[in-house]
């Protein structure tokens, strides 16, 4: 990649090291068209009039007022034309103009100067010894302009015609975590967090889209720098690092009840996300209860990391002090899960429900999912839906894969996202975000 950004820019200066050559060559034509018209025309019965003594003149070898006015008046034609040239075609340069005009005169007069001294001492040369022909004139007249590029384009391209520098424009990156961010192991890596950290001095700008909680949220990202927006809950909670919450949408304690009780008619391990944090029954919180509902093996070390054992969820549900922003729930067998499906969206309409692994389900109120949390959010915070960059793995990622952001699916994604992807990147064990920042350069 570096190779490839290293080739390009190499190629760019040597297109500009071309087009200042042609303009040279278009300049210099004209410059000499210019001057043969006036040595031979309008000043040519001054050619052998000799100035009168000066220092100046002396030290710059000319003698005759023919020559004099036609160089200079020539010589200014032609800096004028490579000004505007170069300006607007070969470095497209918008750096104030009264400071591009007022360093190319000074180094205009200086090459004047030299120019002057060269052609008057080609000059003297010619009278005295009856050279004098337009095509020796031409042929002096070349060799003096052309003598100067050897410094002008080095001043040209870095002091006068520079560009101011452009502010990239900034890109926004929507991660999912587990599965997408995090590694298998559920970690987030250094490389990946140090890779966020660059891009966010490159203006990139970086949000969190994760099916966690607030609280479930590896410390490192939710105090990293870098992460503006946070995503919770598969979009129950809109979080910014400064500001904190700036939106929330729970389920009723009504509704909440009559989940809880359709789920727990089944054989189901259940997980309740209230205030942030997601919450167990204690009775079931054990290894055995992990490998009976089926739990995936990757997941549990998160289980013990992060989750607040309760007494009883149906009094927490109950409790006016908690709002519940999603219900986590693992089945031990498939056909009860499908049968769950389908009575919890025949008996209550209020709901939204996805999952992000084999045997779970992930259970909202109506109208929250990570896509629509997502485009609340662009709206919060003025962004495009179409600067982001969407980057996920599981179901729950499909509502913001169905928006009109850019859509990367990690190689290990399920294929109903790989289907809606623009892109598939590498795997979450390959640092996802090291990938983000090659593609960037």
């Amino acid at each position: 990649m570096k190779s490839t950004t290293k080739h390009f820019k190499m190629k760019s200066e040597l297109h500009k090291f071309i087009k200042f050559n042609i303009c040279v060559i278009i300049t210099s034509a004209l410059d000499v068209l210019c001057y043969i018209f006036l040595l031979y025309i309008v000043f040519k019965k001054y050619n052998y009039t000799p100035l009168p003594d000066s220092a100046l003149l002396s030290f710059l070898g000319i003698r005759y007022r023919g020559y004099l006015y036609a160089y200079l008046i020539s010589t200014s034609i032609g800096y004028a034309a490579a000004y505007l040239i170069n300006r607007k075609i070969t470095f497209k340069s918008d750096i104030n103009p009264i400071y591009s005009s007022a360093l190319y005169f000074i180094m205009a007069v200086f090459n004047v100067i030299v120019s002057s001294y060269i052609g008057g001492a080609f000059g003297t040369f010619i009278k005295a010894r009856e050279l004098s022909s337009p095509i020796i004139e031409i042929i002096s007249k070349l060799i003096i302009i052309n003598i100067p590029t050897i410094w002008t384009y080095p001043l040209e391209r870095y002091i006068i015609q520079i560009r101011k520098k452009e502010k990239k424009p900034a890109s926004i990156i929507a991660t999912d975590l587990d599965g997408t961010l995090l590694k298998s192991d559920t970690d987030i890596s250094t490389e990946n967090l140090n890779a966020m950290k660059r891009l966010a001095k490159n203006n990139t700008k970086i949000i969190l889209l994760t099916g966690r909680t607030l609280y479930e949220i590896p410390l490192e990202l939710r105090t990293c720098s870098s992460v503006e927006y946070i995503i919770y809950s598969n979009g129950a909670g809109i979080h910014h690092k400064d500001k904190g919450m700036i939106r929330y949408k729970t389920i009723s304690n009504t509704t909440a009840y009559k989940i809880y009780s359709i789920l727990s008619e089944y054989e189901t391990f259940i997980e309740v996300y209230t205030c942030g944090a997601p919450y167990v029954e204690k009775s079931k919180f054990s290894a055995e209860s992990f490998e009976y509902y089926k739990i995936d093996s990757d997941f549990i070390p998160e289980l013990y990391k992060s989750r607040k054992q309760a007494n009883s969820l149906e009094e927490l549900i109950f409790d006016p002090s908690y709002k519940t922003e999603m219900f986590d729930v693992f089945f031990r067998n498939p056909d009860e899960r499908d049968q769950c499906i389908s009575r919890l969206k025949n008996e209550i309409d209020e709901i939204e429900i996805t999952s992000s692994m084999q045997n779970n389900l992930e259970i909202m109120t109506a109208g929250t999912n990570k896509g629509a949390a997502l485009t609340e959010l662009c709206n919060i915070a003025g962004y495009n839906i179409k600067d982001i960059t969407v980057i996920g793995d599981s179901k729950n990622d499909i509502s913001a894969f169905k928006t009109n952001a850019k859509k990367y699916a990690v190689a290990n994604a399920c294929d109903e996202v790989k289907a809606l992807a623009d892109k598939i990147i590498c795997s979450n064990d390959e640092n996802i975000m090291c990938y983000i920042e090659k593609e960037a350069v």
